[in-house]
C-alpha cells in the first residue's frame, strides 16, 4: 500500500475531527501542559497548518469540523465539564473569526450556528449566520465517506471467526477485542496480543486472498481502546505511538 501521511508530533494526539477534506488534531504536551491544534489536507496529505494555540490555555478541546468552519470549546477547568465559550476558526487558515465567551455549541445546519446558554437553569438560545463572515469564495467541499468500523470485544459471537482467521494468518492469539472493517477489496483488522505484561495493539491489513499488505505495531499498553483506526476517503488513517499520524491510500 502506499503511504500518504505520516506525520509526528510533539504531544500526544489526543482527539481528531474530520469534516469536507481535512483531519484536525488535538494535540496535548503533558510536561508543559499546552494544547495545540494542527490540520491536514487529506487529499494532499500535507499539514495545512500547525501547532496552533488559539488561547493561552490548557482547557480547549474540539468539537467538530462543519463545512469551513472548525468550532473549539473553551473550559475552565477538568472541574467544570460544562464549556464556558465558543471559539470559531476559519479551516484553510486557522485564524480565529468569532469568539462567543459564555456561549455553547448546540448545532450547525445549511450556515446557521446555534449556540445556547444557561440562564436559572434554562437553555436560552441564540443562531448565528455564518456564511456572510467568509472573507473569500471557497467552494464547499464534498463530504467524506465514513465507513463504520466494528468493535467486537471477546464476547461477541463474531470474535472466535476473527480469531481463528488471524491465528492460521499469523499464528498468534488475538485477545480482548477487535475492531473490524472490509472495504475496497481489503480487510482491516486491530488486534491485541499480550506479551511482556502489555497488550500490543497491531493493525493488519491484507487483500481477499488473505495476502499481507501491512501488520504495523501502534500501541503497547495496559488495556485497549476503541476506534483504533478510520477511513476517510479510500485513506486508512490511524495514530501510532499516541503521537504519530499515519495514512495509507486503500
Amino acid at each position: 500500500m502506499n503511504e500518504k501521511i505520516n506525520h509526528t508530533f510533539q504531544g500526544k494526539i489526543w482527539n481528531t475531527t474530520f469534516g469536507s477534506d481535512y483531519c484536525v488534531l488535538e494535540i496535548r504536551d503533558e510536561t508543559t501542559r499546552q494544547v495545540s491544534f494542527s490540520c491536514i489536507n487529506l487529499l494532499t496529505g500535507n499539514i495545512l497548518w500547525e501547532n496552533l494555540r488559539p488561547e493561552k490555555s490548557w482547557w480547549l478541546s474540539l468539537v467538530g469540523i462543519f463545512d469551513k468552519f472548525l468550532f473549539v470549546h473553551k473550559y475552565s477547568s477538568n472541574q467544570k465539564p460544562e464549556p464556558e465559550g465558543l471559539l470559531v476558526l476559519a479551516i484553510e487558515s486557522g485564524e480565529i473569526v468569532m469568539k462567543l465567551d459564555n456561549w455553547i455549541f448546540f448545532n450547525y445546519e445549511e450556515n446557521i450556528l446555534t449556540i445556547y446558554q444557561l440562564q436559572n437553569s434554562q437553555p436560552i438560545y441564540k443562531d448565528i449566520i455564518l456564511e456572510k463572515m467568509a472573507e473569500n469564495n471557497i467552494d464547499f467541499l464534498s463530504i467524506l465517506d465514513i465507513n463504520a468500523v466494528i468493535h467486537y470485544p471477546e464476547t461477541s459471537p463474531h470474535f472466535p471467526t476473527i480469531f481463528k482467521f488471524l491465528y492460521r494468518l499469523l499464528k498468534i492469539d488475538a485477545v480482548k477485542a477487535v475492531d473490524y472493517l472490509e472495504i475496497s477489496n481489503k480487510i482491516i483488522i486491530s488486534y491485541y496480543i499480550y506479551r511482556d505484561k502489555s497488550f500490543q495493539n497491531y493493525l493488519l491489513v491484507t487483500n481477499r486472498t488473505h495476502e499481507i499488505l501491512l501488520n504495523d505495531l501502534i500501541a503497547e499498553s495496559e488495556g485497549i481502546g476503541i476506534d483504533t483506526f478510520t477511513v476517510k476517503s479510500d485513506i486508512l488513517l490511524y495514530v501510532k505511538n499516541q503521537t504519530q499520524f499515519v495514512g495509507y491510500r486503500l
